[in-house]
């Protein structure tokens, strides 16, 4: 983990405890794994991935903690919720990261992140104009990749890691 990242994680990591401590809620320590493993995540993980992962990394912990630890982090406005069009949520840190749009692939599923230096600007005004003040956003793009033949082996690969 580089310096950088470590540094923000122990930042999330203390204003999370501060939003618990004011909510008189307990901080405990399956809470602050699933913080971390979502922070020193460099991918967007629903629910259940981060359940596995965490067990697999000897953390005794139930899918109800996952989950409402998540809930409380999105509260908290440490993680964004994002639908991948998978039929289920995704999670990805929000805290130091900038507002950023997701392109996916409706063939292959690839994820891409894109940033725009005029789509805050338009957010803005379009939160303005509704009466809102922008906090942040998350957005998604479907379409389908240009180049067909790595999209194409993307999805014989997947048929393939089901078989």
């Amino acid at each position: 983990m580089s310096k950088k990242s470590g540094d923000t994680t122990a930042k999330v990591e203390s204003l999370f405890k501060t939003f618990m401590k004011e909510e008189r809620l307990r901080c405990t320590q399956e809470r602050l794994s699933v913080l971390r493993e979502i922070y020193r995540s460099n991918t967007h993980l629903d629910a259940d991935e981060l359940f596995v992962r965490l067990r697999e990394k000897g953390v005794a912990i139930s899918r109800a903690t996952v989950y409402h630890t998540l809930d409380l982090l999105f509260r908290y406005n440490l993680v964004t919720k994002i639908d991948l069009g998978h039929k289920h949520t995704h999670y990805e840190k929000s805290w130091g990261v900038a507002n950023h749009l997701h392109i996916i692939c409706l063939k292959c599923g690839q994820v891409s992140e894109a940033t725009s230096s005029e789509l805050p600007g338009m957010m803005e005004t379009l939160c303005a104009e509704n009466g809102y003040s922008l906090g942040s956003f998350s957005m998604q793009l479907f379409g389908e990749c240009l180049d067909r033949e790595a999209c194409a082996q993307r999805v014989k690969n997947k048929r393939q890691e089901k078989a």
